[in-house]
Formats: structure tokens, C-alpha cells, sequence
């Protein structure tokens, strides 16, 4: 798979994939009455979630075995090196929910029209 992702990525620096490309998500936000942008926000999205999802399947493996206390100070270092967050509970939940619902309408019109 990540010689096919590194083939495209060769043949997007091409202007004329880069046109063809461009002209296909158009095509499919029309065809499903969405935005370009967000169709390429939810791909984006699905390519972070499939990351973290791995990143999160490989942290269980490593911490298996770890006791509670390790576990307390793995999380301590982690919560120290994740960047500040200059937002309410509230409002970000409130654009989580909203991502939610979006996400999830994308991937609705996605499947119904056989792209995923």
C-alpha cells in the first residue's frame, strides 16, 4: 500500500494529475451535494483516524505488562508533551460532535454511491 500511496504522490506533482484529480472530487461533492473541501477534510480525517488507531493498538502492545503506576507516569509525560489547548470542555465538544455528525454524513453518501 505505501508503494501505491508513493506512486500517486509522484504522480501528483504533475499539474495535470493535480487537474484530473481536482476535477474528480468536484465531480463527487456534486454527485453527493458536499463540498470539495469537505470531501477532502473527510479524507484526511479517515487517514488520521486509521493512524491513530494503529498508534493505539501499538501503545496496548507496549503497555501490556506496565503496572499502575508506570502506566500514571507514562500518561504524565505524554499530557506534558501534548500542546495547550486554548478552548472550553464545552466548546470542544461542541466541534467534536459537530466533525462527528459531519464525518459520519460524508461516509453515509460515500458508501451509498460505492467510493468506500
Amino acid at each position: 500500500m505505501a508503494s501505491d500511496v508513493e506512486k500517486v504522490i509522484r504522480l501528483f506533482q504533475r499539474r495535470e494529475t493535480q487537474e484530473a484529480v481536482s476535477e474528480w472530487i468536484v465531480q463527487l461533492a456534486k454527485k453527493i451535494h458536499e463540498r470539495p473541501e469537505d470531501i477532502i477534510w473527510f479524507f484526511e480525517e479517515l487517514r488520521k483516524r486509521k493512524e491513530w488507531d494503529k498508534k493505539l493498538e501499538e501503545l496496548e502492545k507496549s503497555t501490556e505488562d506496565l503496572s499502575p503506576e508506570d502506566l500514571f507516569e507514562l500518561a504524565v509525560k505524554e499530557a506534558e508533551s501534548t500542546p495547550e489547548i486554548h478552548k472550553s470542555t464545552e466548546e470542544l465538544l461542541i466541534e467534536a460532535r459537530r466533525n462527528i455528525r459531519k464525518f459520519k454524513r460524508i461516509e453515509n453518501k460515500l458508501k451509498h454511491v460505492g467510493v468506500i
